[in-house]
C-alpha cells in the first residue's frame, strides 16, 4: 500500500494513483511470473491512497518480478511520488 504525496511529478495524488493502477496492471502479460495483479484506489479519506494485490506461483517468481526491467521502471516512479509504503508478502 502507498500513501502518496499530495502533489508529485506534476500530478495530484489521485492522478498518480491512477497512473500506478494503469502501469502496474499493465505488467500482466509482460512479466511472465505475474499471475494476477490488481491495484485498488482508495475512494474515501484514509491512511493510504492505493493498494496492490498480486499473485505469484512462488517466492522465487516474486523475486523475479521485483527485478524485471519493466517493473523496475514503474517502481522508480512510485518511489518519487510516495510518502510511505507498506508491504506484506504471504504464502498460501
Amino acid at each position: 500500500m502507498w500513501k502518496l504525496k499530495p502533489e508529485a511529478e506534476g500530478l495530484t495524488a489521485k492522478e498518480n494513483a491512477q497512473w500506478m493502477k494503469e502501469h502496474l496492471e499493465g505488467l500482466m502479460g509482460v512479466v511472465p511470473e505475474l499471475l494476477s495483479c490488481e491495484v485498488g484506489i482508495n475512494v474515501v479519506d484514509g491512511n493510504y491512497d492505493a493498494c496492490l494485490v498480486s499473485t505469484f506461483a512462488s517466492l522465487e517468481d516474486l523475486a523475479a518480478y521485483k527485478v524485471h526491467p519493466e517493473h523496475v521502471k514503474i517502481s522508480s516512479y512510485c518511489k518519487k511520488i510516495r510518502e510511505s509504503r507498506v508491504a506484506c508478502d504471504w504464502e498460501i
